[in-house]
């Protein structure tokens, strides 16, 4: 299998073929992390970013294959991701991991809770990779990825710490923006505030008052947003969100 091989011995296209392999007729993948620790455990695996085409479509599609010495054990290894990683697809080997235990007692495993953190930073590291390296795909990527980056900050500390900053907004200016290059640009007319706007159309009126006055306004389009948006508020209050209206 192609996890046995170093990442850097992979090309693009094998990666592309070996999720054909594993999900045939999903069409092509986001993109992928490759996973090869030796120390101080021991793990290799593909995950896959599938494309998404609805919110609630994260539910249907995700499903990472367990295997352990490139033997199939399950295709479904709740115990192992966190829940906000379970819309991954692709497969982990893992040669440690205690099979003769109850699912319950897995969860609580310290070997696989350290597994399970590891794949939540490798998964982190490569979103934060891909914004520094490959902005323009990273904006294409985040219409897919953002509910399930949201849901991930407001479940997992861990997660949240790594890619806080790399979180986008459209914005009335016309692009995608993080909450920091917000602040920084905006600083001069309202620190340390973000203006938001959750119904481009009912708040119109406020959005133009806003824009006359030179002042920006993220929008929110996900239906995690009002949610997502009261969270950062409370972990970060010196900052303040409030709404054009």
């Amino acid at each position: 299998p192609l996890w046995i091989k170093a990442p850097k011995d992979v090309k693009e296209e094998e990666y592309k073929e070996f999720y054909q392999k594993l999900h045939p007729f999903q069409g092509e993948p986001l993109f992928c992390v490759h996973l090869n620790v030796d120390y101080p455990f021991n793990l290799k695996g593909i995950l896959y970013f599938p494309h998404l085409t609805h919110e609630l479509d994260a539910h249907n599609k995700g499903q990472v294959k367990l295997f352990c010495q490139q033997v199939f054990v399950s295709d479904n290894i709740k115990e192992v991701l966190p829940e906000f990683l379970t819309l991954l697809q692709g497969a982990i080997d893992c040669p440690d991991i205690p099979l003769n235990i109850s699912r319950s007692y897995l969860q609580n495993d310290p070997y696989v809770q350290k597994i399970s953190k590891h794949i939540v930073k490798k998964v982190a590291d490569k979103l934060e990779e891909l914004y520094k390296k490959d902005k323009k795909n990273y904006e294409k990527y985040w219409q897919d990825i953002n509910p399930f980056v949201k849901y991930g900050m407001m479940t997992n500390d861990d997660f949240y710490e790594k890619v806080k900053n790399i979180v986008l907004f459209s914005s009335s200016n016309g692009h995608e923006t993080s909450i920091p290059e917000y602040l920084e640009r905006n600083k001069e007319k309202i620190e340390k505030k973000v203006l938001y706007c959750a119904d481009k159309e009912a708040q119109a009126s406020y959005i133009e008052l806003c824009k006359s006055q030179g002042l920006e306004v993220i929008y929110l389009n996900s239906h995690i947003d009002t949610h997502f948006i009261q969270f950062l508020e409370s972990k970060n209050t010196d900052i303040k969100y409030e709404a054009v209206d």
